[in-house]
């Protein structure tokens, strides 16, 4: 695969002889040959070269026939050779031939592999083990299978346990360094295995075996058998492929022997032809996908986070015309993934072909979670190759060849860049994200494949990704159109990765070709139809129809996928109205980023909006960069910014999904741009909703002209006015001036309803300065103003008198007018009428300030008024007497009057009886001398006698009255005179009564009295009273020390209550 960074370099070339067994052990690699001869070399990785340094060191001769496999134990320092079917160990380093120890209760062995493990925690180690650590050795015999335990004393006592079959090969589930592995799989052939289990705490059965599940192995997906760049992989059908078809195996070839490796988490991966299915230590399948081959590997490794694979290759008719040397191929898969990440070819001999018949692992490929930091590019796997021409085989042997691979980072970035995201956080995830830099961690990485599941329609997983990472919502709107969601932070899809910081270059999705899997298929077919040496052409017709079938399953797959695609809406640039699950997705993350922001600006409250700039002052770069981290962690400004991308979103994506939301939202304390909205609000004509916006955020003026544009088309008052009125009536005294401009077109068009602006019952009106409402409403419209003042003295109380005043300033302006109206005569007279009643109902004007403003024959009630607050009782007495010969209306306000002037009846009575010349002011002849009132002024006696002191009013009445007209008066003021004597008398007797009654207690009190005897006791501090100082208590007699008296009381208090 181009641009991956896996290579395959010479490190041991034309060896001269035939390689059978390799083992790489900390700083020693062993080669077995096919001579029976051992060679050691030195490994040395410390320099900076590309692969290892490797030097001979000793060749030993342990064997007559070839090595076929080596292995150490390292607590033991033992070196295992297995040749002819025989395990020997030799002591390290210098392998003396006397002291090895061959198994003898392992004969017949096939194969055998070790491990290292940790005593259990329960158990004291023993002397021989302080470091806890212990190994396990297990042989695959003939027909049978023994473990050993070692220590550094060397083998303990074998255990063994005949089987069915013989294990071709072995594989422990758990890493080194853990307990001791309860569960071992033995592979008998490419298709059959079972489970050893070892139990070492029961004597009789130690060890047993269960078979694995017999489920078919699950599908597998085209991306293993795939390279990035398209096509197939260019390998053609396997030997061991034919196995499982004839029976038997054509070309001479001998029967494939079983490959398997483990992988993390107790997992093994076991070839089942060109399948590789993943069990767990139960023997059940661990994953719900196979890894495919093109067909059946040779070998297996793995090397976190990768599994490698050796596909041999088969002489065609394709390869045997072909001029090129077919050669076995080395594939790199992603372990969590299962992707194909590279298919590397070794070099081509001069002629024939190659096989690889080893690969093995080097001390940097550990199957197992290690920090990232510490995956640089090494050497993780050794491969021997070995020339199928004789020739070629005696004159150069063997070689040896190191597979280096790359460094994590680099790799993360570059399946970044081909569009393999899930394949980039699967790397990351099986290696750990310690030493990455931040690009390349697992949030990133997510957020990265979030964007990508956007591009394939896969909205709502995307957005629980992105609230998983607290993404600026900024950088999730501009993943949306641009007229309608997006505007100005809108991105084009091929700028995406690029916007969420991904490396410069990286694609959306990988590239993709229709022929791929057609090409694997087709591949497959010519492969066995180019075989030779087959004797059953059944064979070949089955494997034929086989891959015919599995061609078209997998076009069967590809067509469903396809199909799925299309059913899923997927967003695209030109189109201004994402898919409805695309909105759906958006609202949710939306919706989800307000509540986490009302959480964080209960914490931290948002400065104001007024403080700083418009949202849309902003670039679009500026938000895009707004830190993607929890609400919290913001400053005010960020979070502030945050709340305008955030709501500004919410109202675009309710215009296009959910118009009916809109309002609510406007309605409610929000941090929208309205700048950004208020377009999209008019094109929809949402002009309720934008009103509600400028309200909310104290944009007046600019709803109170859209309420006057709004109200130019209605006709109807009831729609035209109220609107504007009701806006008007919350806005309170901090925008007065604001309200008074805009409710002049009010006022001219229509005052009553105007009025209603100032007199409604809410509280922002009542806390409206009223000087300056007052003032404005005199020079728009003297009615309005009138309304004004009759509202707030008679409904809100008012009492300054600068109101009173101009309310009755304006009563008289407003009789003026009508003055010399003859049709309007009517309308005169109610409007004197309610001067009048103010006057009289009023206590806080300045009777000085209108008196003023009256004419020397105008209005005589008002000025009678007037003068009596003025204290001129007698002035308005002679005005209702003498000008308006109104003699009830100078008795009622003499009784008004009575309360503060008692004398008042008196001067009316010397007006009726004593008349004076009138003031210049009236209409009578100065000459002309007033005559007595006597039948008024007798009335006024009969009627207020009581309030009339006699003597006076007998000194008033003229001598020859006679005595019939007075007699009510004598009677009433001789029988008042009467009653407040009698009333005296008794009062007296009253007091008299109740002082002899006071008398008659004090005495009977003090007539009590109480003995004190040696015996009695304080009922306070409960001591006798001897001789001391004693207090009594009324009325019961209680007796006390004196020194207890006060506290007694207290107590006797609480206790009566």
């Amino acid at each position: 695969m181009a641009g991956s960074g896996f290579s395959i370099h010479p490190l041991l070339p034309s060896l001269k002889t035939k390689v059978t067994a390799i083992h790489q052990h900390d700083d020693r690699l062993y080669i077995g040959l096919a001579n029976g001869f051992l060679q050691i070399y030195s490994y040395d990785t410390s320099s900076d070269d590309e692969i290892p340094k490797v030097e001979l060191l000793k060749t030993h001769p342990l064997s007559r026939r070839q090595i076929d496999q080596i292995g150490i134990l390292g607590e033991s320092k033992q070196l295992i050779i297995l040749s002819d079917t025989v395990v020997t160990l030799y002591s390290l380093p210098d392998l003396p031939k006397k002291g090895s120890i061959v198994l003898n209760q392992a004969r017949s062995a096939h194969c055998f592999a070790n491990t290292v493990y940790t005593t259990s925690k329960g158990k004291k180690a023993d002397s021989d083990d302080k470091n806890g650590l212990r190994e396990l050795l297990v042989l695959g015999c003939r027909k049978k299978v023994v473990v050993y335990g070692a220590g550094k004393e060397g083998l303990k006592e074998g255990w063994e346990l005949n089987l069915p079959h013989s294990p071709r090969h072995i594989i422990f589930p758990s890493p080194p360094s853990s307990l001791l592995p309860e569960t071992i799989h033995l592979l008998f052939t490419p298709q059959t295995s079972v489970l050893l289990h070892i139990n070492p705490s029961s004597s009789a059965n130690r060890l047993n075996v269960s078979d694995i599940t017999t489920a078919p192995p699950p599908p597998s997906t085209s991306s293993s058998l795939t390279t990035e760049e398209g096509g197939t992989t260019g390998i053609t059908m396997g030997m061991g492929a034919l196995t499982g078809l004839g029976g038997y195996v054509g070309l001479g070839g001998k029967s494939a022997a079983p490959v398997g490796t483990r992988t993390v988490g107790g997992e093994v991966l076991l070839a089942r032809d060109d399948l590789g299915a993943f069990l767990s230590s139960e023997g059940n399948y661990t994953r719900t996908e196979s890894l495919q081959w093109p067909g059946p590997p040779d070998a297996l490794a793995f090397a976190n986070p990768y599994i490698y694979s050796v596909i041999p290759v088969i002489p065609s008719s394709s390869t045997s015309t072909s001029s090129a040397v077919p050669v076995p191929t080395v594939h790199v898969h992603l372990a969590p993934t299962l992707a194909l990440r590279q298919a590397l070819s070794l070099p081509a001999p001069s002629t024939g072909g190659l096989t690889v018949s080893h690969l093995a692992s080097t001390k940097d490929a550990i199957p197992s979670s290690i920090p990232a930091e510490n995956m640089s590019s090494s050497t993780k796997m050794l491969i021997v190759s070995t020339p199928i021409d004789r020739h070629l085989l005696q004159s150069e042997g063997s070689s040896i060849w190191a597979l280096r691979s790359s460094d994590i980072g680099e790799e993360v970035d570059l399946l970044v860049k081909e569009g393999r995201v899930a394949d980039a956080i699967g790397l990351v995830e099986a290696v750990g994200q310690n030493g990455l830099s931040p690009s390349r961690r697992l949030p990133h990485l997510k957020t990265l494949q979030a964007i990508t599941q956007i591009a394939k329609g896969e909205y709502q997983s995307a957005m629980e990704t992105f609230l998983t990472f607290n993404v600026n919502p900024a950088l999730v709107l501009s993943l949306f159109p641009a007229e309608t969601i997006s505007g100005r932070l809108h991105v084009p899809k091929d700028r995406w990765m690029e916007l969420y910081g991904a490396v410069e270059g990286a694609k959306l999705e990988p590239n993709t070709s229709p022929e791929k899997e057609e090409g694997v298929a087709k591949g497959l077919l010519k492969s066995v139809a180019g075989l030779g040496g087959l004797t059953k052409k059944g064979s070949v017709t089955g494997l034929r129809e086989m891959a015919n079938d599995t061609a078209s399953i997998k076009s069967a797959k590809s067509v469903d996928k396809e199909g799925e695609k299309e059913k899923v809406p997927i967003m695209k640039d030109e189109d201004p109205i994402p898919p409805r699950a695309a909105l759906e997705a958006l609202m949710y993350f939306l919706s989800d980023r307000r509540q986490k922001l009302a959480g964080a600006i209960s914490t931290n409250p948002l400065p104001q909006e007024s403080s700083f700039p418009p949202l849309s002052s902003l670039s679009a770069e500026e938000q895009h960069n707004l830190p993607s981290i929890p609400f919290t962690e913001l400053s005010p400004e960020q979070l502030l910014r945050v709340a305008q991308v955030i709501y500004t979103g919410l109202i675009k994506v309710y215009l296009v999904a959910r118009p009916v939301l809109v309002g609510s939202l406007c309605r409610i304390e929000n941090w929208c741009d309205v700048e950004e909205v208020e377009e999209l609000l008019k094109a929809q004509k949402k002009f309720g909703d934008l009103i509600d916006l400028y309200q909310g955020k104290k944009m007046h003026s600019k709803a109170l002209r859209m309420l006057h544009e709004l109200a130019k088309d209605e006709e109807d008052k009831l729609d035209r006015y109220p609107p504007t009125i009701r806006y008007l009536q919350k806005l309170g005294p901090t925008e007065l001036n604001l309200i008074l401009e805009s409710s002049k077109w009010i006022f001219e068009e229509d005052p009553k309803m105007g009025l209603q602006i100032f007199t409604a019952d809410e509280p922002e009106v009542e806390s409206l300065p009223r000087s300056e409402v007052m003032r404005f409403l005199e020079k728009t419209n003297e009615g309005a103003c009138i309304g004004y003042l009759e509202h707030i003295i008679n409904t809100l109380g008012e009492e300054g008198p600068d109101y009173h005043d101009k309310l009755a300033e304006l009563y008289h302006a407003r009789v003026k007018s009508e003055e010399g109206k003859s049709d309007d005569e009517e309308k005169r007279k109610e409007a004197y009428s309610i001067l009048l009643g103010f006057l009289e109902k009023s206590k806080q004007y300045r009777p000085y300030r209108l008196i003023s403003k009256l004419g020397a024959e105008e209005m005589p009630e008002a000025r009678a008024i007037l003068l009596g607050r003025m204290g001129k009782h007698e002035e308005a007495l002679k005005i209702y007497v003498y000008r308006l010969k109104d003699y009830t209306a100078a008795e009622t306000y003499c009784v008004r009057v009575f309360s503060s002037n008692s004398d008042i009846f008196l001067t009316l009575l010397k007006i009726y009886l004593r008349p004076t010349s009138i003031s210049t002011s009236t209409k009578l002849n100065e000459k002309e001398k007033p005559e007595p009132l006597l039948e008024p002024a007798l009335s006024l006696v009969s009627k207020h006698s009581t309030s009339l002191p006699p003597s006076p009013v007998l000194d008033l009445l003229p001598p020859l009255v006679p005595i019939q007209d007075v007699h009510q008066f004598f009677m009433r003021t001789l029988r008042d005179s009467h009653t407040k004597k009698n009333e005296s008398k008794v009062l007296k007797s009253l007091m008299k009564g109740r002082k002899e009654e006071l008398d008659r207690m004090l005495l009977g009190l003090e007539t009590k009295r109480v003995r004190v005897t040696d015996q009695r006791i304080c009922p306070q501090c409960h001591k006798r009273l001897g001789q001391s100082a004693i207090a009594v208590h009324a009325p019961r007699g209680e007796v006390t020390h004196l020194h207890c008296k006060d506290s007694f009381s207290s107590k006797l208090a609480k206790v009566r209550g």
